[in-house]
Protein backbone atom coordinates (compact mmCIF):
# COMPACT_ATOMS: atom_id res chain seq x y z
CA UNK A 1 0.00 0.00 0.00
CA UNK A 2 1.46 3.52 -1.04
CA UNK A 3 0.49 6.04 0.84
CA UNK A 4 1.05 9.63 1.01
CA UNK A 5 0.83 12.27 3.82
CA UNK A 6 -0.18 15.78 4.14
CA UNK A 7 1.15 18.04 6.91
CA UNK A 8 -1.70 17.94 9.22
CA UNK A 9 -1.19 21.89 9.83
CA UNK A 10 -0.07 25.23 8.60
CA UNK A 11 2.39 27.80 9.95
CA UNK A 12 2.02 31.23 8.56
CA UNK A 13 5.06 31.83 7.35
CA UNK A 14 7.32 34.41 5.31
CA UNK A 15 7.61 33.69 1.78
CA UNK A 16 11.31 34.09 1.63
CA UNK A 17 11.25 30.88 3.78
CA UNK A 18 8.95 28.60 0.87
CA UNK A 19 9.58 27.44 -2.60
CA UNK A 20 6.93 28.69 -4.88
CA UNK A 21 7.00 29.63 -8.69
CA UNK A 22 8.69 32.81 -9.52
CA UNK A 23 10.91 32.16 -7.19
CA UNK A 24 14.54 31.85 -8.32
CA UNK A 25 15.52 28.04 -8.43
CA UNK A 26 18.07 27.21 -5.12
CA UNK A 27 21.23 25.70 -6.36
CA UNK A 28 22.08 22.56 -8.58
CA UNK A 29 23.76 20.65 -6.23
CA UNK A 30 23.73 16.38 -7.01
CA UNK A 31 26.89 14.45 -5.94
CA UNK A 32 27.07 12.71 -8.70
CA UNK A 33 25.81 11.35 -11.91
CA UNK A 34 23.98 7.86 -12.58
CA UNK A 35 23.13 8.72 -16.08
CA UNK A 36 24.19 11.86 -18.71
CA UNK A 37 23.80 13.84 -20.07
CA UNK A 38 25.68 15.79 -16.48
CA UNK A 39 24.92 19.46 -15.72
CA UNK A 40 27.09 21.25 -12.98
CA UNK A 41 24.49 24.29 -12.92
CA UNK A 42 21.39 24.83 -14.56
CA UNK A 43 21.95 26.99 -17.44
CA UNK A 44 20.26 30.18 -18.09
CA UNK A 45 18.40 30.67 -21.43
CA UNK A 46 17.46 27.08 -21.28
CA UNK A 47 14.05 25.25 -19.45
CA UNK A 48 15.05 21.82 -16.77
CA UNK A 49 12.57 19.61 -15.30
CA UNK A 50 14.09 17.97 -11.90
CA UNK A 51 12.25 15.19 -10.89
CA UNK A 52 12.55 13.96 -7.47
CA UNK A 53 12.21 10.42 -7.04
CA UNK A 54 12.97 7.40 -5.63
CA UNK A 55 13.91 3.56 -6.15
CA UNK A 56 11.60 2.22 -3.77
CA UNK A 57 8.66 4.71 -4.78
CA UNK A 58 5.99 2.87 -6.75
CA UNK A 59 4.60 6.34 -8.35
CA UNK A 60 7.95 7.45 -9.09
CA UNK A 61 9.11 4.27 -11.54
CA UNK A 62 5.87 4.44 -13.06
CA UNK A 63 5.78 8.41 -14.17
CA UNK A 64 9.23 7.13 -15.74
CA UNK A 65 8.37 6.06 -19.10
CA UNK A 66 5.88 9.32 -19.19
CA UNK A 67 9.06 11.62 -18.35
CA UNK A 68 10.80 9.34 -20.78
CA UNK A 69 8.41 10.48 -23.83
CA UNK A 70 8.66 13.87 -22.72
CA UNK A 71 12.38 14.33 -22.90
CA UNK A 72 11.77 12.79 -26.42
CA UNK A 73 9.35 15.40 -27.29
CA UNK A 74 11.45 18.06 -25.78
CA UNK A 75 15.07 17.67 -26.50
CA UNK A 76 15.56 21.26 -25.86
CA UNK A 77 14.81 20.71 -22.39
CA UNK A 78 16.84 18.99 -19.70
CA UNK A 79 14.92 16.52 -17.87
CA UNK A 80 17.06 15.30 -14.78
CA UNK A 81 15.71 13.19 -12.47
CA UNK A 82 17.37 13.47 -8.87
CA UNK A 83 17.35 10.51 -6.39
CA UNK A 84 17.31 12.09 -3.09
CA UNK A 85 15.29 9.56 -0.71
CA UNK A 86 17.40 6.59 -0.77
CA UNK A 87 17.26 3.95 2.06
CA UNK A 88 20.59 2.68 2.69
CA UNK A 89 23.11 2.33 5.04
CA UNK A 90 25.23 5.12 3.60
CA UNK A 91 26.29 6.84 0.56
CA UNK A 92 27.98 4.37 -1.62
CA UNK A 93 24.91 2.21 -1.00
CA UNK A 94 22.29 4.57 -2.09
CA UNK A 95 24.63 4.90 -5.10
CA UNK A 96 24.74 1.11 -6.19
CA UNK A 97 21.11 0.88 -5.40
CA UNK A 98 20.35 3.82 -8.03
CA UNK A 99 23.06 2.62 -10.19
CA UNK A 100 21.79 -1.03 -10.34
CA UNK A 101 18.10 0.04 -11.00
CA UNK A 102 19.54 2.27 -13.61
CA UNK A 103 21.32 -0.83 -15.44
CA UNK A 104 18.04 -2.78 -15.18
CA UNK A 105 15.60 -0.51 -16.17
CA UNK A 106 18.18 0.24 -19.73
CA UNK A 107 16.62 2.48 -22.18
CA UNK A 108 13.33 2.79 -20.58
CA UNK A 109 14.79 5.69 -19.01
CA UNK A 110 15.34 8.42 -21.82
CA UNK A 111 16.81 11.32 -19.20
CA UNK A 112 19.81 12.45 -16.99
CA UNK A 113 19.82 10.15 -13.56
CA UNK A 114 21.56 12.33 -10.58
CA UNK A 115 21.81 11.16 -6.90
CA UNK A 116 22.02 13.39 -4.05
CA UNK A 117 23.64 11.25 -1.53
CA UNK A 118 23.53 14.12 1.41
CA UNK A 119 20.45 14.81 0.82
CA UNK A 120 20.84 18.89 0.26
CA UNK A 121 18.49 18.92 -2.96
CA UNK A 122 15.88 17.51 -1.17
CA UNK A 123 16.13 19.72 1.99
CA UNK A 124 16.43 22.82 -0.78
CA UNK A 125 13.89 22.56 -3.05
CA UNK A 126 11.77 19.47 -1.89
CA UNK A 127 11.60 21.06 2.15
CA UNK A 128 12.00 24.50 0.74
CA UNK A 129 8.51 23.97 -1.32
CA UNK A 130 6.68 22.59 1.81
CA UNK A 131 6.63 19.14 -0.57
CA UNK A 132 6.57 16.02 1.34
CA UNK A 133 5.79 13.41 -1.55
CA UNK A 134 7.60 12.24 -4.44
CA UNK A 135 7.27 11.98 -7.01
CA UNK A 136 7.65 16.00 -7.47
CA UNK A 137 8.63 17.87 -10.61
CA UNK A 138 9.92 21.62 -10.58
CA UNK A 139 9.93 23.27 -13.72
CA UNK A 140 12.67 25.61 -14.09
CA UNK A 141 12.22 28.47 -17.01
CA UNK A 142 14.71 30.53 -19.08
CA UNK A 143 15.07 32.80 -16.68
CA UNK A 144 16.59 30.45 -13.91
CA UNK A 145 13.14 30.93 -12.14
CA UNK A 146 10.98 28.33 -10.26
CA UNK A 147 7.49 28.19 -12.94
CA UNK A 148 6.23 24.87 -11.64
CA UNK A 149 6.16 22.61 -8.67
CA UNK A 150 3.95 19.59 -9.10
CA UNK A 151 3.30 15.42 -9.95
CA UNK A 152 4.27 14.80 -13.09
CA UNK A 153 1.30 14.56 -15.18
CA UNK A 154 -0.74 16.34 -18.01
CA UNK A 155 -0.03 19.69 -15.93
CA UNK A 156 4.08 18.96 -16.19
CA UNK A 157 3.42 18.94 -19.79
CA UNK A 158 1.16 22.07 -20.07
CA UNK A 159 4.15 23.99 -18.19
CA UNK A 160 6.86 22.41 -19.92
CA UNK A 161 5.45 24.34 -23.01
CA UNK A 162 4.15 27.53 -21.53
CA UNK A 163 8.21 27.67 -19.99
CA UNK A 164 9.68 26.73 -23.65
CA UNK A 165 7.52 30.17 -24.97
CA UNK A 166 8.87 32.74 -22.45
CA UNK A 167 11.10 34.47 -23.67
CA UNK A 168 14.98 34.01 -22.14
CA UNK A 169 16.49 36.70 -20.58
CA UNK A 170 18.48 38.97 -22.18
CA UNK A 171 22.47 38.92 -22.15
CA UNK A 172 21.82 36.04 -19.79
CA UNK A 173 24.95 34.98 -17.55
CA UNK A 174 26.10 31.38 -18.58
CA UNK A 175 24.84 29.94 -14.95
CA UNK A 176 22.41 30.96 -11.84
CA UNK A 177 22.86 30.00 -8.49
CA UNK A 178 20.40 31.64 -7.09
CA UNK A 179 19.25 32.81 -3.65
CA UNK A 180 15.66 33.49 -2.26
CA UNK A 181 14.07 36.17 -3.67
CA UNK A 182 13.57 39.86 -1.87
CA UNK A 183 9.51 39.52 -1.19
CA UNK A 184 6.75 40.27 1.08
CA UNK A 185 3.83 38.43 1.34
CA UNK A 186 0.52 38.09 3.70
CA UNK A 187 -0.04 35.14 5.72
CA UNK A 188 -1.46 31.94 3.57
CA UNK A 189 -5.15 31.92 3.18
CA UNK A 190 -5.94 28.67 3.90
CA UNK A 191 -9.09 26.40 3.37
CA UNK A 192 -9.98 22.72 3.38
CA UNK A 193 -12.66 20.74 2.05
CA UNK A 194 -13.51 17.25 2.98
CA UNK A 195 -16.28 15.20 1.30
CA UNK A 196 -17.13 11.25 2.43
CA UNK A 197 -19.30 8.90 0.15
CA UNK A 198 -19.65 5.26 -0.09
CA UNK A 199 -17.73 3.70 -3.06
CA UNK A 200 -17.50 -0.28 -4.57
CA UNK A 201 -13.49 0.18 -4.78
CA UNK A 202 -11.90 -2.59 -2.54
CA UNK A 203 -8.66 -2.47 -0.41
CA UNK A 204 -7.20 0.33 1.13
CA UNK A 205 -5.24 3.58 -0.33
CA UNK A 206 -4.23 6.99 -0.13
CA UNK A 207 -3.06 8.81 -3.43
CA UNK A 208 -2.06 12.68 -3.70
CA UNK A 209 -2.18 15.39 -6.53
CA UNK A 210 -1.10 18.95 -6.20
CA UNK A 211 -1.27 21.57 -9.01
CA UNK A 212 0.05 25.16 -8.37
CA UNK A 213 -0.50 28.32 -10.28
CA UNK A 214 0.32 32.15 -10.25
CA UNK A 215 -1.83 34.72 -11.52
CA UNK A 216 0.36 38.12 -12.11
CA UNK A 217 -0.49 41.85 -11.53
CA UNK A 218 1.09 45.06 -11.86
CA UNK A 219 0.40 47.97 -10.09
CA UNK A 220 1.86 51.48 -9.62
CA UNK A 221 4.65 49.37 -11.34
CA UNK A 222 4.89 47.01 -8.26
CA UNK A 223 4.75 43.10 -9.65
CA UNK A 224 2.76 40.57 -7.31
CA UNK A 225 1.88 37.67 -7.60
CA UNK A 226 -0.90 34.91 -6.41
CA UNK A 227 0.09 31.47 -6.23
CA UNK A 228 -2.69 29.09 -5.52
CA UNK A 229 -2.01 25.63 -4.22
CA UNK A 230 -4.31 22.97 -4.30
CA UNK A 231 -3.42 19.48 -2.95
CA UNK A 232 -6.16 16.61 -3.18
CA UNK A 233 -5.75 13.53 -1.21
CA UNK A 234 -8.37 10.36 -2.33
CA UNK A 235 -8.46 7.98 1.31
CA UNK A 236 -10.12 4.62 0.28
CA UNK A 237 -10.83 2.27 3.61
CA UNK A 238 -13.72 0.34 4.33
CA UNK A 239 -15.60 0.58 1.47
CA UNK A 240 -15.90 4.93 1.81
CA UNK A 241 -13.96 7.23 -0.24
CA UNK A 242 -12.61 10.65 1.52
CA UNK A 243 -11.20 13.21 -0.69
CA UNK A 244 -9.67 16.28 1.33
CA UNK A 245 -8.87 19.52 -0.92
CA UNK A 246 -6.34 22.09 0.74
CA UNK A 247 -6.33 24.89 -1.11
CA UNK A 248 -3.94 27.89 -0.19
CA UNK A 249 -3.56 30.93 -1.83
CA UNK A 250 -0.27 32.80 -1.10
CA UNK A 251 0.17 36.52 -2.38
CA UNK A 252 3.52 37.78 -2.92
CA UNK A 253 5.17 41.11 -4.20
CA UNK A 254 8.64 42.26 -5.01
CA UNK A 255 9.15 46.61 -4.46
CA UNK A 256 12.58 45.44 -6.14
CA UNK A 257 11.56 43.92 -9.48
CA UNK A 258 9.02 46.91 -10.39
CA UNK A 259 7.44 46.20 -14.33
CA UNK A 260 7.36 48.48 -17.03
CA UNK A 261 3.92 49.22 -16.87
CA UNK A 262 1.83 51.04 -15.05
CA UNK A 263 -1.84 50.74 -14.09
CA UNK A 264 -3.37 47.33 -12.83
CA UNK A 265 -2.86 44.36 -15.51
CA UNK A 266 -3.03 41.03 -14.64
CA UNK A 267 -1.94 37.65 -16.27
CA UNK A 268 -4.33 34.87 -14.79
CA UNK A 269 -4.06 31.00 -15.64
CA UNK A 270 -7.17 28.90 -15.09
CA UNK A 271 -8.83 29.18 -11.81
CA UNK A 272 -9.18 26.15 -9.67
CA UNK A 273 -11.92 25.52 -7.33
CA UNK A 274 -11.42 22.99 -4.63
CA UNK A 275 -14.94 21.56 -5.31
CA UNK A 276 -13.71 20.78 -9.40
CA UNK A 277 -10.53 19.36 -7.93
CA UNK A 278 -11.70 15.98 -6.24
CA UNK A 279 -10.44 13.29 -7.70
CA UNK A 280 -9.12 15.14 -11.17
CA UNK A 281 -5.48 14.46 -11.32
CA UNK A 282 -4.43 10.85 -10.80
CA UNK A 283 -0.90 10.58 -10.41
CA UNK A 284 0.02 9.08 -6.09
CA UNK A 285 2.76 9.68 -4.17
CA UNK A 286 4.78 8.95 -1.98
CA UNK A 287 6.44 9.97 1.42
CA UNK A 288 10.50 9.60 1.56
Amino acid sequence: MLISTLVSSVAFFAIGDVLVPGSPAPAFTVDSFIRGPESKTLELGKVHVIEFWATWCGPCVASMPHLTELQKQNPDVQFIGVAGFERGKDAADGTKRVDDFVKAKGDAIGFAIAFDGDGTMAKTWMTAAKRNTIPTSFVVGKDGNIAFIGSPNAELDAAIAKAKKADAPANPPATTNAGPAATSAVPPKKTVEVTEEPTDETGSSTTTSTSTETHSVTKNGVSSNSIVTVETTVEVRGGRRKTTVTRTEMVLSDPNKPMDVTGASGAAGAKSSSGSSSGSAGSSGSKP
